[in-house]
């Protein structure tokens, strides 16, 4: 119950509390979702900060497993986008969607995600051949000094964000899995941060 009622809470600030990050991840988010065409499928799609950067005419199944995010998404809905209750583990349960995407969209995903590892094998399958998965996430500090303040802060950040991991490189893990960087970039905004268009390897 407690934990529930946290979860409120935490989607009540979200919004405001990365709204200064927001402004500058605003153009890496529009210059991967303008790429975007046919059937997408948006894995953890939070309060919907993605919804309004989506080319007119794509269908998005956007899945979302906590309840108090999807009652704030739904405010951000436009037409063409279905927002679905669940996890990117059900995604090959769930009826009435394709059955393989074109495009996976992953920002600020991965970080939560209990194995991320299954998470790049789901996202493998779920993926047409030729399909891209965008991604957009951040990754544990390669400086020395800000990596080992993550690693020493991670165990608190972990339950205060809802299981947000500040050590994880998703960027290796994507890779190790099977992803061949189309192309990518890596920058640092108050954090390091990771975007690429990503193909998977046959």
């Amino acid at each position: 119950m407690i934990r529930r009622l946290y979860r409120y809470v935490l989607a009540e600030i979200y919004d405001p509390f990365l709204e200064p990050l927001e402004r500058t991840l605003k153009a890496h988010r529009l210059d991967l979702l303008s790429r975007t065409y046919g059937d997408v499928l948006e894995v953890g799609a939070g309060t919907g900060v993605n919804f309004a950067l989506y080319p007119e005419g794509v269908n998005v199944y956007a899945v979302e497993p906590s309840e108090a995010m999807i009652r704030k998404a739904r405010k951000k809905l436009r037409p063409g986008i279905r927002l679905i209750h669940g996890g990117i583990e059900d995604v090959p349960r769930l009826t009435g969607l394709p059955r393989q995407f074109d495009f996976i969209v992953s920002t600020l995903v991965m970080c939560t995600v209990k194995d991320p590892y299954e998470t790049a094998r789901i996202y493998k399958r779920l993926l047409k051949p030729g399909g891209r998965l965008l991604v957009l996430e951040h990754i544990h500090s390669t400086g020395r000094p800000y990596g080992m303040l993550q690693k020493w802060i991670n165990p608190l950040w972990r339950p205060l964000a809802d299981g947000c991991n500040l050590t994880r490189r998703q960027d290796l893990i994507l890779k190790q899995a099977g992803f061949k960087p189309e192309s990518e970039t890596y920058f640092r905004t108050g954090t390091d941060w990771y975007k690429a268009v990503m193909l998977k390897e046959d």
